[in-house]
């Protein structure tokens, strides 16, 4: 009985070659969708799952609280602790069993012999490898890190400069040389799982780290800081922390202004720093669980649509189907064998349908990793997963046929009055509904990408193109004053050197890179009693030239006026409305104190532009040259021309000035582009998402019209021989397709307005309008595709010599 279904199913099938082609890559789109995004799930949850310790693994995280009670937003300085205090912690902390920094360098040249390689390397403390779960091959991990120059390295590494096959122990002892200096090897590990929150190829001790490590925050070096609890006192730790004697040190440096109620420290566990993108990760990209779920949606969307395609082309050929039912019932045929023809015809295409899918998800697979920006692989050892996937797809799909269609009583279906799907209300209905989710999801896409586009080119108020960055990031020798004058000299003397060339228009100093700010006067007062977080930039007289801020009353900074480094202030245009000064220039800026500046008087008023992305609303704030006029950040206006040979004059002229001190240079519009950069990648997944709904409609409602041009064929020949025209004919055809399409819009304008308008009000502080002009757009675009998918083939009907259609049946 089996065989005997499958072969009927086999031959119905190829009978049908357009509703079985229409099927078969409708639902392998949808599958290849749904493998995809079961990948990229498995992956996101099984981040940081592998550590054996990870319940008892935590990140030290900083809070700061406003005057309120409101906690302020975290920043990816929260995420970072000071490292001379993880020994402290250790030992002043008897529920802190193990603690060790993070800090990681990327393409460090890595050498032995002529062999050279770039590497990415994580500088840690002596207890990384006991706390975290990265075997080693060879070593002991309690002491692979202790040992003075020691490293581990990666069993990937260990191939690129050894030889070892299974033996990895002879490598201990090897030497390899990292920014001029050699390093022996003290351990081997596997490679670290792309299912890991901490990526690198090699680890040093920080203890071995001069020449590696950035100074940050005033010299003062930071990073993230992980502990290990023990079992018993894992729920006081924070009380601890906070009642720990090293917590005033803390807050004395990051934030001296808050007082200690105001300034916390809490753990963060290990399970919880990948997926909550409310505390910046330092150094790889987090997942937001919102997108991970959005995506899930996206994907069984586009299974939906294809297993309505399925079911629409079922309802369209009902009345074929239905005379085979009733015959079948006639030669003795009972409902459940009915039923089981129609699933295993359904199966058999989604099982078509599952291979080609699977097929295409390879394809897609490198594309898809290059938008999401991860490294995933397609794994087929969960035979259940797939197995429940391709079967539930396959009885979805053939529902409606297995259930319904086995149902009619053959008298009614051999005499040709019975009457499927309620004169085709459900076929409408679900054209209806494929309609909408594609333009509702076109109208979304599409916005977003006028949102992206809105973010790129909005006035941001300043200068943003050809504007090179470099951190001034000169190693700490002797003591404070010392360092400051050296550091002096050689800033003074590269702007000397590079403004002599002809493509340098400008070269400024500041203390705050765009997009971040790093130091806060909390709690100010406004005239109206109210508290706010001032954020303070430090500038040179330089800065508001070469970034091109307009000012909009009063001076700029300058040297003429040395009283300008302790008394004076330039505050932007936010800041002047909100002390409701009626000219703000030549006031004094009430109770503003920073170290040794009080009461500043405001010579100027900047023109406000975004320090920050377009998602916060821009900021009070004050620019000051107190202290700062020697960086860290150095600005550069470069004229337009050859900019890759003007960097490389840059890079080429601090060498000169600066040896072996290493120079990093960055673009500030590319950085301000970098700041989107997850959205981007998230837009493009969309777009795609969107067009493969696009598709799968637009297949079905190809299918849909095939089956219904052939069963009108001949009314067609009768109409054509009373004298139809051609063009009367197409208007008759496809009439009811494009009211099912108006009907669809109709739906979709509203339900897209509502949810493009909660994510832009939600989501930016600064946001295009929403114009009717996308909505019109998309409908226009999806009707006229769908209008010429159908056309084709009206035109080939009608154009049928009248006899054969009147010969047709």
């Amino acid at each position: 009985m089996f065989k005997n279904q499958m072969v009927v199913a086999l031959r119905h099938l190829r009978r049908k070659k357009l509703s079985t082609f229409i099927n078969v890559f409708g639902l392998s789109l949808g599958l290849a969708c749904c493998v995809l995004m079961v990948a990229f799930a498995k992956h996101e949850w099984a981040v940081d799952e592998f550590h054996k310790n990870k319940k008892n693994l935590f990140r030290i995280v900083t809070q700061r609280f406003l005057p309120n009670g409101e906690m302020e937003k975290y920043t990816s300085t929260n995420a970072m602790f000071f490292i001379q205090y993880v020994e402290t912690l250790k030992d002043e902390l008897p529920g802190v069993v193990h603690a060790s920094a993070f800090l990681r360098n990327e393409n460090v040249i890595i050498a032995r012999g002529d062999q050279t390689f770039q590497q990415t390397v994580g500088l840690v403390s002596n207890d990384f490898l006991s706390m975290f779960t990265f075997p080693l091959l060879a070593g002991n991990p309690t002491t692979a890190l202790a040992q003075p120059a020691g490293v581990v390295i990666s069993e990937t590494v260990a191939h690129k400069f050894f030889d070892p096959t299974n033996d990895y122990g002879s490598l201990l002892g090897q030497s390899l040389k990292m920014k001029k200096r050699d390093f022996v090897v003290r351990g081997v590990m596997v490679d670290v799982p792309n299912t890991s929150s901490l990526q690198f190829d090699v680890l040093i001790s920080t203890e071995d780290s001069r020449g590696f490590r950035r100074a940050l925050n005033y010299n003062r070096v930071m990073a993230p800081v992980y502990v290990q609890s023990s079992e018993r006192h894992a729920t006081r730790l924070v009380e601890d922390l906070n009642r720990w004697d090293g917590k005033e040190k803390v807050r004395n440096i990051m934030a001296p202004k808050l007082s200690a109620d105001a300034f916390q420290l809490t753990l963060q566990p290990l399970a919880d720093v990948y997926g909550n993108t409310d505390i910046p990760n330092i150094y790889e990209l987090q997942s937001d669980l919102a997108i991970v779920y959005m995506l899930w949606g996206f994907a069984g969307l586009v299974l939906i649509i294809a297993c309505i395609n399925f079911t629409t082309l079922s309802v369209a050929e009902s009345s074929e189907r239905a005379i085979e039912v009733g015959l079948r019932k006639v030669y003795g045929a009972n409902r459940e064998q009915i039923v089981r023809q129609f699933w295993g015809e359904s199966l058999v295409l989604s099982f078509f349908g599952f291979l080609l899918g699977v097929v295409l998800a390879e394809l897609f697979l490198p594309v898809f990793n290059g938008f999401i920006q991860r490294d995933l692989t397609l794994s087929y050892d969960d035979g259940f997963s797939l197995l429940l996937l391709f079967a539930t797809t396959g009885l979805l799909a053939g529902s409606y046929p297995a259930l319904v269609l086995s149902r009619v009583q053959p008298v009614a279906t051999l005499k040709k009055e019975l009457r499927i799907g309620g004169h085709n209300r459900l076929t409408r209905l679900l054209v209806v509904v494929q309609s909408v989710a594609s333009i509702t999801l076109l109208i979304c896409v599409g916005i977003m990408v006028l949102q992206q586009t809105y973010m790129y080119e909005r006035d941001l108020g300043y200068a943003r193109q050809r504007i090179a960055v470099i951190p001034v990031d000169i190693p700490f020798r002797g003591n404070v004053e010392e360092y400051k004058l050296r550091k002096s000299q050689i800033i003074k003397r590269y702007k000397q050197a590079i403004l002599k060339d002809p493509h340098i228009a400008g070269v400024a100093l500041t203390d705050q890179p765009f997009f971040s700010f790093s130091h806060v006067l909390n709690a100010y007062p406004l005239p109206d009693g109210s508290k706010i977080s001032l954020p303070i930039i430090g500038v040179d007289v330089a800065y508001l030239p070469t970034l091109n801020i307009p000012l909009l009353a009063g001076r700029n900074f300058s040297e003429a006026h040395p009283t300008d480094k302790k008394q004076a202030v330039v505050i932007n245009e936010t800041l002047a409305k909100q002390l409701h000064l009626k000219d703000p220039v030549g006031e004094i800026l009430p109770k503003f104190k920073l170290w040794e500046m009080k009461d500043p008087v405001i010579i100027g008023v900047v023109r406000d532009f975004h320090f920050e992305s377009l998602h916060k609303k821009i900021k009070p704030m004050v620019l000051q040259t107190y202290r700062f006029d020697n960086g860290p950040f150095l600005l550069i206006r470069m004229h337009s021309g050859n900019l890759s040979k003007t960097i490389t004059m840059l890079k080429e002229t601090w060498q000169v000035v600066a040896p072996n001190i290493p120079i990093e240079v960055s673009l500030l519009d590319e950085k301000r582009k970098r700041a989107y950069l997850d959205a981007v990648y998230w837009y493009r997944v969309l777009i795609y998402s969107a067009i493969l709904t696009l598709i799968i409609s637009l297949l079905g409602l190809f299918g849909l019209a095939s089956l219904a041009v052939v069963q009108r064929t001949k009314e067609i020949g009768v109409r054509k021989v009373l004298g139809a025209s051609e063009r009367y004919l197409v208007w008759l055809l496809s009439k009811d397709f494009a009211k099912l399409l108006l009907i669809a819009n109709a739906i979709a304008w509203p339900a897209a307005y509502w949810i493009m308008d909660e994510w832009l009000t939600a989501t930016f502080a600064y946001h295009m309008d929403l114009g009717i002009g996308v909505f019109v757009l998309v409908g226009a675009l999806t009707y006229s595709i769908a209008q010429l998918t159908i056309l084709g083939h009206i035109l080939k009907v009608i154009r049928q010599n009248p006899v054969q259609a009147l010969r047709y049946e």
